[in-house]
């Protein structure tokens, strides 16, 4: 067997990246532990800085969720690991956004006291360490709540659970990875796990043998982590 590229899962969260994580990894794809991930890159890629991304990325051989599930992370990996490969999950737009709230609510959003998303305010997660560490979650959700006037960036913590806005967000980047990849189709796999029964064009696109192919396990996309 041709030695494995690096695989890149960089569909937006409650796309279906964790199912993707464990087919992955039932390939025998080693894949670092999100928490560790995060916690080492996430902040460092949010800021321009690749390097720390470079160095976990040398180690292992797939990735999901952050930071390559947000933002252009992708081009950055591309560029650091030419040849990659690129899987896109996506999913119906308003169930996406539904699955996003409820995964909150349950999660982050607990444990900051937040009870209902029309409580949520800039206060809700600041100065609080309601993942990872203190104010993590505030700024990962704060680069939701950015918008330019007069070329002066200015925060709208109303526009964070706006599901007209944050839907839009979600498919300018879907759109924005098509256009970049347009040119590769080769390095790129648009995958609905809702609309898959099994992984048979993960396998193929990968180059893998058949032998690979089964079920997809659809983890319950609403789970804590």
């Amino acid at each position: 067997m041709k030695k494995r590229t690096k695989v890149f899962c960089i569909g937006y969260n409650k796309t279906g990246t964790t199912t993707v994580e464990k087919v992955l990894k039932k390939m025998g794809y080693v894949m670092p532990k999100q928490t560790m991930q995060e916690r080492l890159i996430s902040e460092d890629v949010f800021r321009g800085d690749y390097r720390s991304l470079r160095k976990l990325c040398k180690k292992y051989d797939a990735f999901q969720d952050m930071p390559f599930s947000q933002g252009s992370a992708y081009i950055a990996a591309d560029a650091l690991f030419p040849g990659s490969q690129f899987i896109l999950t996506v999913r119906d737009a308003d169930a996406w956004f539904d699955s996003l709230v409820r995964f909150h609510l349950k999660g982050i959003m607990k444990r900051a006291g937040v009870e209902k998303i029309e409580d949520f305010n800039e206060n809700s997660f600041k100065d609080k360490e309601v993942y990872l560490h203190k104010n993590y979650s505030y700024q990962v959700v704060r680069r939701h709540a950015v918008t330019v006037e007069n070329h002066a960036v200015h925060y709208d913590w109303s526009l964070v659970y706006n599901k007209e806005h944050r839907v839009s967000l979600y498919e300018e980047r879907n759109r924005q990875i098509l256009e970049y990849f347009q040119n590769r189709p080769e390095q790129l796999l648009v995958f609905d796990v809702e609309k898959e029964s099994n992984n048979s064009r993960m396998v193929e696109f990968l180059g893998l043998p058949s032998s690979f192919i089964e079920d997809l396990p659809h983890l319950n996309q609403s789970r804590l982590r």
